[in-house]
């Protein structure tokens, strides 16, 4: 009679915590060719160095961004690296992040990303996570589902904008524009108020606005001199001198510049156009480079402005947070 032996499992397929000593490279490789271009911030800089293809693993331990995608997950099936979920901390007690939840197309449709998202939410309550944010475009309809069905919550979308100085066009304004000036040092308290009662902190990635974003003081000027940065922004106000909106425009050297609009709800669809228009007049004298805003996608208003001035939608992103 033969014995036929039933071939033993891999115990290491599945999911497990990264090694940084020697994950890294196969990580990025499998970020790649998932996201390409899209891939978050600190993967896109690894990916970009040169480096990459010429240091042994074990050095990777001292690539600072390399360090970021240490914490979270992987999927190993056979000793590859099919699957991928980086976990960041943040500034906030409590808060992480998921990014870069990729899995090799040659493995998906098989629960990988939904195990491996159960994984790494436990290890977030190991650490005494109390919530996780993550992004999601818009229009990945598995993904929404995925992580619904993991009990995320939206909390809202963003769109983001691009436009350069070589096309972007000026935006007509009526005669009998409201008074818009530049912001007083002694403001920036409300003018950091207004932005974020306008827009969610948990809307701002990947932290929440700086609560001094706004001031101007003398150090503040000094700093932003030496770092290469520039800070302009300009408000509207009421009767009463409260803030009623504002435009803005923060420039650092080698960087695109990155504009926001933020609006009182009770002066919706009336200062939209001249803040805008404003902020566009701006860009027209600063250093030419690419401009980026970040948008509410529900904002019917800005949206149709932008468009206007010849700004174009790049992509939606869904943000969602997990209360644990």
């Amino acid at each position: 009679m033969a014995v036929v032996a039933r071939p033993q499992s891999n115990s290491k397929d599945g999911p497990r915590p990264i090694n940084i000593n020697k994950d890294i490279p196969q990580i990025l490789r499998l970020l790649e060719l998932c996201f390409g271009s899209a891939i978050h911030g600190d993967g896109r800089n690894i990916l970009t160095s040169d480096s990459m293809n010429q240091s042994p693993a074990f050095l990777w331990r001292m690539t600072p961004a390399a360090g970021k995608l240490a914490q979270g997950i992987v999927w190993e099936v056979n000793g590859r690296i099919v699957g991928n979920v980086t976990l960041l901390s943040t500034k906030v007690p409590g808060r992480f992040l998921i990014v870069n939840v990729a899995v090799h197309p040659d493995f998906r449709r098989q629960q990988i990303a939904k195990n491996m998202m159960v994984a790494v939410t436990e290890q977030v309550k190991r650490l005494k996570g109390r919530e996780i944010l993550l992004q999601v475009v818009k229009t990945n309809t598995a993904a929404n589902m995925l992580y619904q069905s993991l009990k995320y919550d939206q909390l809202g979308s963003i769109t983001s904008w691009y436009s350069n100085l070589s096309r972007i066009r000026r935006i007509g304004v009526e005669s009998d524009t409201p008074d818009i000036r530049e912001l007083k040092s002694s403001e920036w308290r409300a003018a950091y108020t207004l932005d974020t009662s306008v827009l969610s902190p948990e809307l701002s990635w990947p932290e929440p606005p700086d609560q001094n974003m706004y001031k101007t003081g003398v150090f503040d000027r000094v700093a932003n001199f030496l770092n290469g940065r520039q800070i302009e922004t300009w408000v509207t106000r009421n009767e009463s001198k409260q803030l009623t909106g504002l435009g803005s425009i923060v420039s650092e050297w080698g960087r695109l510049h990155h504009a926001a609009l933020r609006i009182h709800p009770d002066y919706k669809g009336q200062l939209e156009r001249p803040l805008l228009a404003k902020v566009v007049r701006r860009l027209h004298y600063l250093p030419r480079r690419n401009i980026r805003i970040d948008h509410p996608d529900d904002d019917v208003v800005v949206n149709g402005l932008l468009k206007e001035a010849n700004f174009q939608a790049q992509r939606t992103l869904t943000h969602m947070k997990l209360e644990l």
